[in-house]
């Protein structure tokens, strides 16, 4: 990670240092885990456990169908090893208890700001994804194992005439199609805070069985047991695979300390809490001159550093980022964290960013080098249009003293696209807070009954600022969500959802929506998902 020191700056800064926190040096380039790759595991392959075969627990959607398992065979056991595309920075239900009283302190619809597996994950994926986040959660919140069973149907099962080396050969493509690094990406963007204790250079673990039986001369063939190991960073962890309990307190110091910040700001308008919460992180933080490209990823990297109320502690340019989003989350502003290379003036390395919507717009925002004695110190990096450039080439920005260039990275383009409605699609309209449409709060699903058969009645809170809602739903664990309705009042809420099947399990969530100037719907974010089954 990357952070360009004004020399103009520097003698100012020095003077600074000496009654107030330490100047922001400039870094060595750091890299901290680009490589995506698959690789033998080996070391810590005796705390994998050997899974027998069984059956899972399933929900059945109107798209999928379940073999029947009572000839199934002994479980074979495969596993895949993946380092996650660690550029991508750091939205099952999440932890209520930590939500409410530890991370947001606030009813459980307050929720971060920004989701990425909304939009970019298939139905199955995002089955996964939701269970993940609520174990990811839970550990955050506690400690404990970060072995995670996998309990949802995600309709891995097919038939074939395979055997042998070629069966084998076909499960692990079948699994493949989960994308599993993609699963993990969407989670780093949606989810820093709760995965501050995840070691995202080493290797992810995932471990997953299968199952045959023969009925009538046709061979049906079962992913089960799906797992996946997610390594914890060295001073967090009483293990490979554990969290320290002791360390989550830190944790929860640092949300506390966030917490206290947006409540301070909460009556301030938007342009006024972003320039406060650059302000604030540039004081609470200084830029870690004593990292290296052979350090090892842990604290530097994380928001802790900065929420801790520890001059001492300093973090890169990932903590200066994780900090920044975590407040706008707080506060329902829509803001991404982006990654790739940024050059200009010294040289080039790779550094992470923010990136701010406003109206359908997007702005970039670099709070690491708009600290004291940075090239942006003078506000250039902060909500800034670009001077030129595109998605595919990156994009020139100027400050007071040199331009400076940013480049987002394969998997940044990747995971958030490069199309005509891309987050990484810069505007040349400058940011304003004139027309901008305060989005509705969110809403939660309070109850979903079934009295009737075929029918599901969902109930949710008002929303304060909204003029109606849009649900959605999503039948079974392997289809995607489509929306269910649109109702066209802010004081409804309670919708009865009829003609669905008996038997079948369906998951709901919900966004409040207003209108802006020109006619056109500001959304709030979704609620917690929840599902019910149809009597």
């Amino acid at each position: 990670m990357h952070k360009k020191r004004d020399i103009i700056s520097l003698g100012l800064s020095l003077v600074l240092a000496a009654g107030m926190l330490a100047a922001p040096a400039a870094a060595s380039d750091f890299t901290d885990g680009t490589a995506s790759t698959v690789s033998d595991f080996s070391s810590d392959t005796e705390d994998i456990p050997k899974f027998d075969s069984g059956e899972e627990n399933t929900d059945n959607g109107e798209e999928s169908s379940d073999a029947k398992e009572d000839n199934f065979d002994d479980t074979e056991v495969m596993t895949d090893t993946v380092i996650p595309s660690a550029d991508i920075p750091d939205h099952e239900q999440l932890l209520e208890e930590y939500l409410n009283s530890i991370l947001y302190e606030q009813d459980i619809s307050v929720l971060p700001g920004t989701s990425v597996a909304e939009d970019v994950l298939t139905g199955v994926q995002q089955t996964l994804y939701e269970e993940l986040k609520g174990k990811i959660t839970t550990v955050a919140s506690k400690g404990g194992s970060t072995k995670f069973s996998i309990s949802s149907n995600l309709g891995l099962t097919w038939q074939t005439t395979a055997k042998g080396a070629a069966l084998e050969k076909e499960v692990s493509s079948r699994f493949g199609t989960l994308n599993t690094s993609r699963i993990i990406n969407c989670l780093l963007v949606d989810c820093p805070y709760e995965l501050y204790w995840y070691e995202k250079t080493a290797s992810t673990i995932w471990q997953y069985g299968y199952t045959t039986s023969t009925t009538g001369g046709k061979t049906t063939v079962k992913i089960t047991n799906i797992s996946i190991y997610m390594p914890v960073i060295n001073s967090y962890a009483s293990g490979s695979y554990k969290v320290n309990a002791k360390i989550v307190q830190l944790a929860k110091k640092a949300a506390a300390k966030a917490k206290m910040i947006v409540n301070e700001f909460s009556s301030y308008t938007e342009p006024e809490k972003l320039l406060a919460y650059k302000e604030i992180i540039c004081n609470l933080t200084s830029y870690n001159e004593d990292v290296t490209d052979w350090d090892e990823y842990g604290d530097p990297w994380q928001l802790i550093y900065v929420f801790d109320g520890d001059d001492s502690t300093n973090v890169v340019c990932e903590g200066y980022s994780k900090a920044f989003q975590y407040l706008c989350d707080l506060s329902d502003i829509t803001c991404y964290t982006v990654s790739g290379i940024m050059s200009g003036g010294t040289g080039a390395g790779p550094h992470m960013w923010n990136i701010v919507a406003n109206n359908g717009k997007y702005y970039l925002t670099d709070i690491t080098n708009s600290d004291e004695g940075t090239v942006g110190a003078g506000g250039g990096l902060f909500l800034d249009t670009p001077l030129s450039g595109s998605i595919s080439k990156g994009y020139t920005y100027a400050t007071d003293s040199i331009n400076m260039h940013y480049a987002y990275d394969t998997d940044t383009k990747k995971l958030y696209g490069t199309g005509k409605n891309s987050i990484l699609l810069m505007t040349q309209e400058s940011y304003s807070a004139d027309g901008l449409t305060a989005k509705p709060a969110k809403t939660t699903i309070t109850g979903i009954s079934n009295k009737t058969a075929g029918k599901l009645v969902i109930s949710w809170k008002k929303s304060k600022g909204a003029k109606g809602y849009e649900i959605y739903r999503r039948a079974g664990t392997t289809n995607s969500y489509v929306k269910a309705a649109v109702i066209q009042s802010g004081s409804t809420i309670r919708y009865t959802n009829m003609k669905l099947k008996k038997g079948h399990t369906y998951y709901y969530r919900i966004r409040s929506y207003t209108y802006d100037k020109n006619g056109e719907k500001v959304y709030s974010g979704w609620s917690t998902v929840k599902s019910q089954k149809v009597k």
